[in-house]
């Protein structure tokens, strides 16, 4: 039986990555905070993979159906919540025992570990928190100084303020703190802060410091 699936299952795997492609950057952890729904520290305790319509890979298998584009492949990551540092109105009614994304990093999907502790930001769709590569997720003893003085208020309070995104052409010059391109460092180390007057500098928060484009 599941020599003749084999086929058919590479198939529909082939054809899904095919369909559906990634369309955002590198996000910038103060970026992701400012946009997201939500950001929370959370422990993952199980990964389970089902279609966004609630079936099972191998129900569809056994149909020998092939799921419509809007029933993506998607894992369920089972978590527990260990703190909350950004609540909106539609995290606060959503379902907090797990997360979701999409099985594949072509679909911006991102691969989460079980038994690690991460720091999450994302959206909430139907009432279910998801991640995905649009936003950052990284594990929680990864982050730098600069991150965890952003995640206990500073990001919040300068949310006027963005990191990199002046190539985009949707923010004036001083409302931009510069970093390198794919480069972590300034980030790492600091915060992007308004000033008074409107303009946002970075605010260096380790103690050694890495080439920063601007200080305040």
């Amino acid at each position: 039986m599941l020599g003749r699936a084999l086929p058919w299952l590479c198939m529909l795997m082939c054809f899904m990555k095919l369909t559906w492609a990634c369309s955002c950057y590198m996000p910038r952890y103060q970026n992701s905070f400012c946009t997201s729904e939500f950001a929370i520290k959370a422990n993952v305790t199980s990964a389970e993979l089902y279609f966004r319509d609630g079936r099972s890979l191998s129900s569809y298998v056994k149909e020998s159906v092939i799921p419509g584009r809007h029933h993506r492949l998607e894992y369920n990551y089972s978590i527990d919540v260990l703190d909350v540092f950004k609540t909106t109105p539609a995290f606060e009614t959503a379902e907090n025992s797990y997360v979701t994304s999409d099985a594949f990093d072509g679909s911006c999907g991102i691969e989460l570990a079980v038994g690690i502790e991460y720091f999450m930001t994302g959206y909430i769709r139907n009432g279910h928190m998801v991640v995905s590569s649009c936003f950052t997720t990284a594990p929680f003893s990864e982050l730098k100084a600069g991150h965890l003085e952003g995640i206990q208020g500073l990001y919040a309070d300068n949310c006027k303020c963005r990191v990199n995104e002046l190539m985009l052409g949707k923010w004036r010059k001083k409302r931009v703190c510069l970093a390198e391109w794919y480069s972590p460092c300034e980030e790492q180390e600091a915060v992007c802060v308004k000033q008074k007057g409107g303009k946002c500098v970075w605010r260096h928060i380790a103690e050694e410091s890495c080439l920063l484009d601007e200080e305040e």
